[in-house]
């Protein structure tokens, strides 16, 4: 039994083997992101509701990507707050209905949050908005206010970033070519707060 589960876009390939040795490296840049793995969230991580089990989820999640078809988009460098991530190049309506779907599909299975988790995911200046999705959905960063983004380094600070870019620039694998989410990743939190891919379900939807 995991403590939480989430449903991550895990990059294969030339660009999840970067994202691999990126976060692996064992600096101190990376300490953060690489406890999640190289991902993109799709719903956010929840704990288990009474009554469901991670098989039950596994199920739901295997029949959601059965009717969803894969999402192609094109992915840049760019700095969100104060790190850096990949993050998607112009239209991002198929990318948004495809985690729509899943914050929606798996709501059942998400356990209501604690006030003390509630306090933690506050943030300085949050919208209305983004209150009020955290407070019905465990997470304010959906639907309209979904931002897909691969996260590579926790808070650069500005005098470093310019040298980060550029040994980011040199490591990436050619971002020309596009990136297709073509599964659904069920990732569980251990007991060390290490996330690991339980399964990966195809996209297999028209």
């Amino acid at each position: 039994m995991y403590k939480r589960y989430a449903i991550y876009d895990c990059p294969e390939g030339a660009l999840g083997a970067f994202g691999s040795a990126w976060l692996g490296s064992g600096a101190a840049l990376v300490e953060r992101p690489a406890r999640y793995g190289f991902h993109a969230t799709l719903k956010a991580p929840f704990s288990l509701a009474e009554g469901q089990s991670e098989g039950g989820l596994a199920g739901a999640v295997e029949a959601l990507a059965a009717g969803l078809a894969p999402v192609e988009i094109t992915l840049e460098l760019a700095r969100i707050g104060g790190f850096l991530a990949l993050v998607p190049r112009g239209d991002s309506e198929a990318l948004n209905r495809l985690a729509g779907a899943c914050v929606l599909e798996l709501e059942a299975f998400r356990a209501p949050m604690s006030a003390a988790e509630y306090e933690r995911k506050l943030r300085p200046n949050m919208s209305e908005r983004k209150l009020e999705n955290l407070k019905r959905w465990g997470y304010p960063h959906v639907f309209d206010d979904f931002r897909y983004h691969l996260t590579l380094t926790g808070p650069v600070a500005q005098g470093a970033r310019e040298a980060v870019v550029n040994q980011l620039e040199a490591a990436l694998p050619d971002l020309g070519a596009p990136h297709v989410i073509a599964s659904l990743c069920l990732c569980g939190e251990d007991a060390a707060g290490q996330f690991h891919i339980l399964q990966r379900f195809p996209l297999s939807g028209a």
